[in-house]
């Protein structure tokens, strides 16, 4: 049974809940990145699809919008935040994008949050986790409080849902329904059916609850499907040694954007290192150790490492579809690293439980430096 007292902080905001609070700091550590980066952004920039999508809503209406390939694929979550940016004067849409987008990102920060301690993870490493989407140096390159970004934090949240098998926990319909609608955004939400799939096999959960979530992520993805194949700028997917070698060959480079002052961002858009190389042999190593403590953490862990282990492992494979089309970019580093970082907490919970006023100083000054 969990505690209900385990859903709120200690001291002297014991009375809001915990996913409130990472919500609002989730929201505003997405905004002060734009108020870093460029002031002026905040009220008078839209970034790239985040103008796309509301300017068709406007010309064409939501719903004809909504099934409108971007890339050649849906954008469910995107298309669907451009709809309150459309209701206002496209004077303020910058405003307005902005804060919707920090809105979106901070609820998923605070659902993060709150999945944690559902699943008996101490309230520190929770609020540490809710945070890591929003606080990762390689954030910082790009995906800077976007609307179209959005379903980065998206896939962590659904990676987590499928990961950590919550059905006992939750209600009946909230695994399926943001399984279809991860789906419906973005494909490489394909890779979480591998979980779902063994659990069936290997009778580890609720055998209805799991082919309904599995139902509902491969109604999304036939959807997707469907699109991809049929949109006149289609991205071809090419599983080439090529494309393989390439996505591997950056992930020390990705790893390296942990810290800041390794790494920058080229003019080309990927991330570039005077310390740390494209390196095949390294990326492979670093993904055959991942592999390792996947392995490990489900034949000797608890519950919860285990978890995190499916956690890490799919988390990864979502950074490899891209590149599959040919688009081996920092942005698609951002999920990986993310759910790398998070399951490291819950798997180090047992220390973060018992010394929480040391490990929200540490997260206080680190995000202060990032």
């Amino acid at each position: 049974m969990i505690n209900r007292d385990s859903m709120y902080l200690f001291g002297m905001f014991s009375f809001v809940p915990l996913f409130v609070l990472v919500a609002l700091a989730g929201a505003v550590i997405s905004l002060s990145r734009i108020l870093v980066t460029n002031s002026a952004a905040l009220s008078e920039l839209v970034w790239a699809e985040d103008g796309l999508f509301p300017l068709c809503i406007n010309s064409y209406g939501y719903f004809s919008c909504l099934v409108d390939p971007f890339a050649g694929y849906l954008l469910f979550l995107s298309r669907t935040l451009a709809w309150p940016v459309s209701l206002f004067p496209l004077s303020e849409w910058p405003l307005v994008t902005n804060l919707v987008a920090a809105i979106a990102i901070g609820l998923g920060s605070g659902f993060i949050a709150w999945l944690l301690v559902r699943a008996n993870v101490s309230r520190g490493a929770a609020v540490i986790a809710g945070l890591i989407p929003v606080s990762i140096p390689i954030v910082g390159f790009e995906a800077i409080n976007s609307s179209g970004s959005a379903y980065m934090i998206m896939l962590v949240i659904a990676a987590i849902l499928v990961s950590f098998r919550f059905s006992p926990l939750l209600p009946v319909w909230l695994t399926p329904i943001f399984l279809l609608m991860t789906s419906l955004t973005i494909p490489s939400s394909a890779v979480l059916a591998i979980p779902l799939v063994f659990f069936l096999l290997t009778a580890k959960v609720n055998r209805r609850r799991n082919l309904v979530n599995l139902f509902f992520l491969g109604i999304g993805l036939l959807v997707q499907f469907l699109v991809v194949i049929t949109a006149e700028n289609s991205r071809p997917i090419a599983i080439t040694f090529d494309s393989l070698t390439q996505w591997v060959s950056q992930i020390p480079v990705a790893i390296a954007t942990l810290a800041p002052a390794l790494t920058r961002l080229s003019g080309s858009g990927l991330i570039e290192s005077d310390l740390v190389s494209p390196n095949s042999l390294w990326g492979a190593g670093i993904l055959l150790a991942l592999v390792l403590a996947v392995v490990f953490l489900n034949l000797k862990g608890n519950s919860k490492q285990a978890a995190a282990g499916w956690l890490i492992f799919v988390g990864f494979l979502m950074g490899l579809i891209p590149a599959l089309a040919g688009y081996s970019n920092n942005r698609y580093f951002v999920v990986p690293l993310a759910v790398l970082l998070i399951g490291t907490v819950v798997i180090a919970d047992s220390l973060i439980h018992k010394r929480n006023a040391i490990v929200f100083t540490l997260v206080g000054i680190l995000l202060a430096v990032l």
